[in-house]
């Protein structure tokens, strides 16, 4: 047997094992990497529609959720407000029993805001397990629709679909859920804080936070096309071991193993530099939200002396 008809017999071996999914290449040659390579835009707009009319029908978690959010981004301002006032009107004026009174309302702030985080995730619940419960249901409704159409062309990267990429979708969506409530009410609660205590603080506060938010804005695109780059990848390996575990057989006979170990390892090295593509973006985006939480403290240490010159107390500071 020539090399041209063994080849033609692994191809469709490989066809016959594994259907759509192995016909397509690596994810860089083919399939969504190149459509959403173009850009995060286009992805959006797909999916946009879906998300809307998805927590549109889950507007009462939702309100829950802000709810509770809204009462734990309190703990944050009267945390700041009463330590403020037990050092200017307490401590440091000698009345030490106003400053322990102060620090009883900081005290305070802390349990509510303990009770409000544990509403938060009993209502996180109730937004993200139905996300995940859809994505299941109808990516097992879209393999048996195609497996019943085409019983030999079945798909075997719908395993990973099914497994960890429903998993991968649940845990990012709650990640995005709680990292974005976080700092929106956080973030509302020390500005309003800080614009009561002393308006000045803004001035030195205000820049770096947006400009670690304008940086994490500009990450989340080029993340997204990168995440969706990985999963391709992972896709491709589960379908093209699983072309090699039907196949076997033929692979085995044409004498085309070492082709066979060729590609998988030409799809294994396309999934490691997606996975390390993903993983430079996301540091990318440990920065900009580190120069959002972290740099305006530093300015604050360094813009000190000024700040006290102009007016703001120590207890303002702090």
């Amino acid at each position: 047997m020539n090399s041209r008809p063994r080849m033609r017999v692994l191809d469709e071996a490989a066809r016959t094992g594994t259907g759509d999914s192995t016909a397509a290449p690596a994810p860089t040659t083919q399939g969504g990497t190149q459509r959403d390579t173009a850009g995060g835009h286009g992805a959006w707009r797909r999916v946009a529609p879906q998300a809307r009319t998805f927590l549109r029908r889950r507007s009462r978690p939702l309100v829950r959720l802000g709810a509770w959010s809204l009462l734990e981004s309190g703990q944050t301002f009267l945390g700041g407000y009463g330590v403020a006032r037990a050092m200017d009107d307490g401590f440091l004026v000698g009345s030490t029993g106003t400053g322990l009174a102060w620090l009883a309302v900081g005290a305070v702030a802390v349990l509510l805001g303990g009770l409000a985080t544990r509403g938060v995730f009993r209502h996180l619940a109730d937004l993200v397990e139905p996300l995940r419960d859809g994505l299941v249901r109808r990516v097992v409704d879209r393999t048996l629709r195609q497996a019943v159409a085409m019983p030999a062309r079945t798909d075997t990267a719908a395993v990973s679909r099914l497994t960890s990429q429903t998993e991968i979708a649940r845990d990012g969506f709650a990640g995005l859920v709680l990292v974005t409530r976080s700092f929106v009410f956080t973030v509302l609660g020390a500005l309003l804080g800080l614009a009561v205590l002393a308006p000045l603080l803004l001035l030195v506060v205000l820049p770096p936070l947006v400009l670690g938010l304008g940086l994490f804005c500009l990450t989340l695109a080029p993340t997204a096309v990168r995440q969706r780059q990985f999963l391709d990848a992972d896709e491709a390996v589960s379908a093209r071991f699983g072309a090699a575990a039907s196949g076997v057989r033929d692979i085995t006979a044409c004498g085309a193993e070492s082709r066979m170990a060729w590609e998988t390892d030409a799809l294994v090295d396309d999934g490691r530099r997606a996975g390390t593509a993903l993983a430079r973006w996301a540091a990318g985006r440990n920065l900009a939200l580190g120069v959002a939480g972290q740099l305006p403290v530093v300015l604050l240490l360094v813009c000190t002396p000024w700040l006290l010159d102009a007016g703001v107390t120590a207890g303002e500071l702090l």
